[in-house]
């Protein structure tokens, strides 16, 4: 029976409704994410929904050694976790030329480093153990398809892509469940800050595309059902898994359709 779920992110988008959503599980919870404010606002929401108990840790996970901070803090006074969600990123769009030259390192540590090491602190700590464990790395859509001004963001969600497939195996060994997202837009915000520029000046097109976003408490709904329904690489929404195969086949299509959309 898993009990403590820890939740990087948590303060803002999916996170927050993940965190909603094992709250309604009645789980215990630690959110980490790096406004106390904020965290303190959806712990206490997430309070009204659980009967377990909620903490917070407030930490700047792009700093040097708070990802082991962070999962050290947890199990020192809240237990080790069962769940793991690693939910926390920046966006990492933008052409590579145009960019300060540490941004890229900056997207790579935090959507990248940072959850790759607290997955392997979860699977060191639940390899040999009976009961089952569920590790969840929110990647993207960008990891497999072609997305116009977003090198960094790509290769950091394509590396836990790469986690996945490359631990399957031993994983298998376990009772540890891995399961990787990857969405498509997500309605944060940042349709309008970063998409939106660089689509083609058409208000139609523009107009369709932001018809697309995914509401994060539906996304943070599926993922935590078909997580504990064996889901392994969960793509959303569902026609996105068509998409996916087709790209597999034809791997230029999405480039050439980008062409077609974005300036």
């Amino acid at each position: 029976m898993v009990r403590l779920a820890l939740i990087t992110g948590a303060s803002a988008g999916l996170g927050e409704q993940l965190a909603y959503e094992f709250a309604r599980r009645h789980l215990n919870l630690v959110l980490v994410g790096r406004q106390r404010t904020k965290l303190e606002r959806v712990a206490r929401q997430a309070a009204r929904l659980t009967r377990g108990k909620v903490a917070i840790l407030a930490v700047d996970l792009l700093e040097e050694g708070q990802a082991q901070f962070v999962w050290q803090r947890c199990v020192q006074h809240c237990g080790v976790p069962d769940v793991l969600v690693n939910s926390t990123a920046l966006s990492g769009f933008g052409t590579v030329a145009q960019q300060p030259q540490n941004a890229g390192q900056r997207v790579l540590r935090l959507n990248t480093l940072v959850p790759l090491t607290l997955s392997q602190y979860f699977i060191r700590m639940h390899q040999h153990d009976p009961a089952a464990s569920f590790l969840i790395n929110i990647a993207s859509a960008g990891a497999e398809l072609t997305l116009p001004y977003s090198a960094f963001h790509s290769a950091s969600k394509a590396a836990l892509l790469g986690f996945a497939r490359g631990s399957q195996f031993e994983l298998a060994r376990t009772r540890i469940h891995l399961v990787t997202v990857l969405p498509t837009l997500l309605n944060t915000g940042h349709f309008a800050q970063v998409t939106a520029p660089d689509l083609k000046p058409w208000p139609l097109l523009v107009k369709l595309v932001a018809k697309q976003q995914l509401a994060p408490k539906k996304v943070a709904r599926k993922i935590v059902r078909q997580t504990f329904h064996g889901a392994k690489i969960l793509r959303l929404p569902l026609p996105y898994q068509m998409v996916a195969n087709v790209n597999q086949i034809l791997p230029d299509l999405s480039y050439r359709l980008s062409r077609l959309i974005y300036q």
